[in-house]
């Protein structure tokens, strides 16, 4: 399964992990409130905890940048920086309002086409017309007076007509912009900023799909929950920058090694999901230790001195869907995997298949 870490103390359950690290969190928002003579108010603590989670790249690059400059943060830069990254408009908002501009543009559409059939309706009116007068009039002076009232009609209809269509092309070219926009928003809420793969909403998407894809075609599935070891301490050896830094290697070792229909998530905070379609369980190990191998090869170096922190590990869980088994099941059988190769000295490889590791979580 690969080199490990001796085991360090009696480790908790997922459950009591998850708590751990949410106090964690917590703690670290509290702490960096009361350093900087913050206001303890609702909106400073949700700032600092979504900072101290380290979810959103975005933000803390907007944070960094205004300490690096000011030194803290005013009142007003968490307001600014809540509204931007902590509670921005929902997409279902954004969406909604784009809806409501493509529903305007083709009002205004259906509006021209209405004006249009009107100047048709006259033109023709003015043609019938022209002809009964045709017919009744004998005089060249007359004549030329009709003729020249159907070529000023002809010209201001082609006007009218060219000027229609530089309307609706400009018009069809904002509906075409808006609808771009509405699926950049779209993909957008299933993308997480920092590393650019799908997110947890995705994923919980995707699982159900794939397993009722699986089992109509007689196809086997797998899931990968891994976790990035020691990563609280490399956010506080080395800043919530370089820890941004460490997701994205993870991610890109990730999209490097996926292919096909595999799906690639972050699953949240430090952790990464794989769903593997058409995957039976060994083949699923195999890739994973393909994955702990490539993250293995990363180094974290102090950049002010050149000295080379540790080495970057990563322990996974492995867990293959069962008949009758429901995608919450599998994720949790994932999930007790990743908890075994944690609990067994990290940076390695476990599956429900690793009988050993299994019993050495329930003793």
């Amino acid at each position: 399964m690969g080199a490990s870490e001796p085991a360090k103390g009696t480790a908790a359950m997922p459950a009591d992990r998850d708590h751990q690290a949410t106090m964690a969190v917590a703690d670290t928002a509290v702490e960096r409130i009361t350093t900087l003579g913050q206001a303890a108010d609702p909106k400073s603590y949700a700032l600092w905890y979504q900072f101290a989670a380290g979810d959103s790249g975005l933000l803390n690059a907007a944070v960094e940048k205004r300490l690096a400059r000011n030194g803290t943060l005013t009142a007003r830069d968490v307001e600014e920086l809540h509204a931007a990254h902590v509670t921005p408009a929902p997409d279902s908002d954004k969406v909604d309002r784009l809806g409501a501009r493509i529903a305007d543009e083709i009002e205004q559409v259906m509006a021209m086409i209405d004006v249009a059939e009107g100047s048709a309706s006259r033109y023709s009116a003015d043609l019938s017309n022209a002809t009964h007068r045709l017919d009744a009039t004998k005089d060249r002076e007359g004549l030329r007076a009709i003729v020249e009232g159907l070529v000023t009609a002809t010209r201001e209809m082609e006007a009218k007509n060219a000027e229609l269509q530089r309307q609706l092309h400009a018009m069809s070219e904002e509906i075409a912009q808006l609808r771009r926009e509405m699926e950049a928003i779209r993909a957008e809420s299933l993308t997480d900023s920092l590393t650019s793969l799908a997110n947890r909403k995705y994923f919980n998407t995707s699982l159900e799909k794939l397993i009722e894809d699986c089992r109509a075609a007689g196809e086997p599935l797998s899931l990968l929950l891994a976790d990035v070891d020691h990563f609280k301490s490399i956010n506080d050896s080395f800043g919530h920058v370089v820890g941004d830094r460490v997701l994205r290697f993870v991610a890109t070792t990730l999209k490097d090694v996926i292919t096909g229909k595999d799906v690639a998530c972050r699953y949240g905070g430090e952790e990464f999901a794989v769903i593997l379609p058409r995957t039976p369980l060994y083949p699923a190990v195999k890739l994973a230790e393909q994955i702990r191998h490539a993250v293995m090869k990363a180094e974290l170096i102090k950049r002010s001195t050149g000295e080379k922190h540790r080495r970057l590990t990563i322990s996974i869980g492995v867990a293959e869907l069962q008949k009758g088994t429901t995608a919450q099941a599998l994720v949790e059988t994932a999930d007790v995997c990743l908890y075994a190769a944690k609990r067994g000295g990290r940076n390695r490889v476990v599956s429900e298949a690793d009988e050993q590791s299994f019993a050495a979580i329930t003793r």
